[in-house]
């Protein structure tokens, strides 16, 4: 609204004395050219403009300076402004616009001296004008301090596969980055229809995945359940892959919806409710590692100002619950977008145009406690060359924190905005990725699974995941600082127990378990890795009560099964002594079913003490596999 209101003052001042000196064909093409520069149409503006011809007419002059400045070619811009001023144009605005290009540059002591000047020669009525000036006068300032200590990092624009001279931007990347979805404005969209505000093609989204070589395949759109004759774009998704986040111009000022990936195909996306969405404009967005926190932006009314970055939590029934503004280290009265949590599940990233931006949307982080949403932390500018003087959002670090991908407009893209990823040799990400796939142990079939994550100590559930549908893989994030217990479970199929124990970690890890899931037929076994004992002893601890009653669940569901209940030690200790203490152990968990209602009929129990090892005990971690709980299926 500034700029427009700017624009027409401008014209206003200049247009009507000065067109009158232009020699007759040039005016005609000079009113022609800002026409269209008003309804901010800068490519034939400026054709019209320079079909004009006349070089030393400092109005003509002045407007191509301010198109090629639209076009965001700053070199252009500072030609044409400068004669512009030379030829003696009696209007502040010259000034501004001049530090507009050489902020654009990043010639910020230029710039300020150009904002300077602007400014001196405003009125004391012109306070608008003039808190504008100070807003590049800052922007010129932060961009001077960060300029002084620049990150070491490399950054190179993705492959001429995902760049087009068209708008790339918003790319979304899976955990594993083998899947890469962005939003693009080229002429293959699904309408291959130009936006009359802008004269650009509506927004579609495109989907690529990486080779061997680590290449991206050439984009294809995602598909008419997603992509429709509106505006459509991915602004986030889940760590798994499996879940997408859509944004859709076609109801109230623009909401977010949800997509599913149903084995190669993605779902139509589905509202995510009054909670999220109002009749304003709700344009980005992003899911914790665990699904269950959404981050999004909005410009509804009871916000900071402009655009703010809300919170909501999904509750038991998988609805997302009132939305959280989230506090002053974030929102400011400016605006702030494209929210991204780092699926450390403590670190938030977003871009503002308040804070310390040097210029446009700057990328900023925060620490945040996912439970409630307090920030920890003030905004920090990630700092340069990630941000520029120009518009950098819609960032997401890889898990490990050694690769983040982005969309820019700077210096060297294929045209307007680009995607960009950013590297570094450091690891700094406190995290397990658990990833493989699921299938039965006997066909190697893909198994439609689901994987549920438990808190031992606490018993909260962290997260529910489903395995792809063809595939069977899965992905899932595990923050430092729990002991996570995790089943995996599916019709007919005995469970699949794991425990994953990271109470401290100063690096990146990745496991990677390809799951096999016994039939529940006679013999299949499954190894309780959550049942756990005190030292010594056999009394059960606290944080085996998730997994005996998935245990007591099971027997539960299938009335008619008889089961082994089987204890196994290491070899240290007495051979004897060894026997005695396992089968107190698997009588311990006899005893837990029993009390809960199972039949003893249905339970034996064998203590078979060292006699059966399944790993070495020359090592800590092979005695730890040796020390067990297993259940047979008898019968």
């Amino acid at each position: 609204m500034f700029r427009k209101i700017f624009l027409l003052a401008v014209i206003c001042m200049t247009s009507a004395v000065q067109a009158q000196e232009l020699p007759k064909p040039a005016r005609k093409q000079f009113n022609t050219g800002l026409d269209l520069f008003v309804k901010e149409r800068y490519p034939e503006a400026l054709n019209e403009f320079l079909k004009a011809g006349v070089s030393n007419y400092p109005d003509l002059n002045y407007y191509i300076g301010v198109t090629y400045l639209n076009l965001r070619n700053p070199d252009k811009a500072i030609e044409y402004l400068t004669h512009a001023k030379l030829f003696r144009i009696d209007i502040p605005e010259v000034d501004y616009y001049l530090g507009r290009a050489f902020h654009l540059k990043h010639d910020f002591e230029k710039a300020l001296t150009f904002f300077q000047e602007y400014k001196d020669r405003l009125n004391e009525g012109q306070r608008v004008k003039k808190a504008e000036a100070d807003v590049y006068i800052t922007y010129c300032r932060n961009g001077m301090r960060l300029m002084e200590n620049p990150v070491e990092i490399e950054i190179n624009p993705l492959s001429e596969n995902v760049n087009t001279e068209y708008p790339e931007y918003n790319p979304v990347i899976s955990a594993d980055e083998t899947f890469i979805a962005f939003t693009s404005r080229r002429p293959d969209t699904r309408g291959k229809k130009l936006d009359p505000r802008d004269l650009l093609y509506y927004e579609d989204i495109y989907v690529s995945e990486k080779d061997s070589l680590g290449n991206w395949s050439a984009p294809l759109s995602i598909g008419n359940k997603i992509n429709s004759e509106n505006h459509d774009a991915c602004i986030g998704l889940s760590a798994d892959g499996q879940q997408m986040l859509i944004y859709n111009a076609s109801s109230h000022g623009g909401d977010i919806y949800i997509s599913t990936l149903d084995g190669k195909e993605w779902s139509s996306p589905k509202d995510l409710g009054k909670n999220v969405n109002s009749p304003n404009w709700e344009s980005s967005a992003s899911l914790s590692s665990n699904n269950n926190v959404l981050f999004f932006s909005s410009n509804r009314k009871g916000g900071m100002g402009g655009t703010d970055i809300y919170m909501s939590k999904r509750g038991d029934d998988g609805v997302f619950g009132p939305a959280i503004l989230l506090g002053p280290q974030v929102n400011t009265p400016g605006d702030e977008i494209a929210p991204f949590i780092h699926a450390d599940g403590q670190t938030l990233y977003f871009s503002s145009r308040g804070h310390r931006s040097m210029g446009g949307f700057d990328i900023f982080s925060v620490q945040i406690n996912l439970e409630n949403g307090e920030i920890l932390s003030d905004a920090e500018n990630i700092g340069f060359p990630v941000n520029t003087a120009d518009d950098d959002f819609n960032f997401a670090w890889s898990p490990d924190n050694s690769r983040a991908y982005f969309s820019s407009i700077r210096p060297g893209g294929k045209g307007d905005k680009d995607i960009y990823m950013l590297e570094r040799e450091v690891k700094r990400s406190s995290l397990v990725v658990w990833k493989g796939s699921v299938h039965d142990c006997a066909t190697k079939q893909t198994v439609a699974a689901t994987i549920t994550v438990s808190d031992n100590a606490t018993k909260a559930v962290i997260g529910v995941y489903s395995p792809n549908k063809t595939t069977g893989k899965y992905t899932i994030i595990l923050p430092a600082g729990r002991n996570y217990n995790i089943a995996v479970e599916a019709p007919m199929y005995v469970f699949y127990s794991k425990n994953i124990d990271i109470p401290e970690l100063d690096s990146y890890l990745e496991i990677e378990e390809e799951i096999c899931l016994e039939a529940v037929n006679q013999g299949a076994s499954i190894t309780l890795r959550n049942i756990f004992f005190d030292f010594d002893k056999a009394t059960l601890r606290r944080e085996s009560e998730i997994e005996l009653e998935r245990l007591h669940k099971f027997l539960t569901d299938y009335p008619k099964i008889r089961l082994e209940i089987a204890g196994h030690t290491d070899s240290d200790g007495d051979d004897a002594y060894n026997d005695k203490l396992s089968a107190r152990r698997a009588d311990a968990v006899f005893y837990y079913l029993t009390e809960k209602g199972i039949k003893a009929d249905r339970l034996v129990t064998k203590g078979y003490g060292e006699s059966q090892p399944i790993a070495t005990n020359e090592t800590e971690e092979g005695r730890q596999l040796n020390r067990r709980t297993t259940v047979t299926v008898l019968k």
